[in-house]
């Protein structure tokens, strides 16, 4: 009898539809599941208590990654860079499952690269005004930086089609959007 694959879950969405919430419950209820490493330009968020997998990395560091191929993928996200270390994810891929929060750029070219692991699974709003509120609500940032993360929310709106799965996460629902993420989990490692 073979042995079931590993497989490698990317959980996507626009900003403030609730990925890390859900991402941060799941590893901790799942514990066979793991996480990767992400390299980031970002600042560091003041105030704010930084996530451990999160490497922060000057621009010419980001650069040089890409160059020698460290990469399984990245992308320009909100003017930052990001990626994931490639050798991180075949490393804890041969021993777990893996939970990722990835852009939808990134996830797309995982899926590409991985097709067979790769199960993609997109979060969203209920609507487009439930996430504006969302996303003002969460953080004070200038009209135009607004206008940029619904523009690029519509963009990934519009690629939620490319996903195997797509979950509502409703306002105030987040347990219940938590529980079926969950069972998509356990339903794909059956399989």
């Amino acid at each position: 009898m073979m042995k079931k694959e590993n497989k490698i879950f990317i959980i996507s969405g626009p900003s403030g539809v609730g990925k890390t919430t859900v991402t941060k419950s799941i590893i901790r209820r799942l514990s066979f599941l793991k996480t990767t490493v992400t390299f980031t330009t970002r600042t560091k968020r003041l105030g704010k208590k930084e996530d451990k997998r999160v490497i922060h990395v000057s621009e010419d560091q980001f650069r040089k990654k890409v160059n020698r191929g460290d990469f399984l993928e990245w992308a320009v996200v909100h003017d930052n860079f990001y990626g994931t270390d490639g050798q991180v994810v075949i490393d804890r891929l041969k021993k777990n499952s893996l939970l990722m929060n990835i852009d939808v750029q990134g996830a797309l070219q995982i899926k590409e690269k991985m097709p067979r692991q790769t199960v993609l699974i997109f979060i969203k709003a209920k609507n487009l005004n439930e996430l504006v509120k969302r996303i003002a609500k969460r953080e004070k940032m200038p009209k135009n930086i607004l206008a940029i993360r619904l523009k690029n929310a519509r963009k990934e709106l519009a690629l939620a089609k490319k996903y195997q799965h797509v979950v509502v996460n409703e306002t105030g629902k987040v347990a219940q959007t938590i529980k079926e993420v969950e069972e998509i989990i356990k339903n794909e490692l059956a399989r």
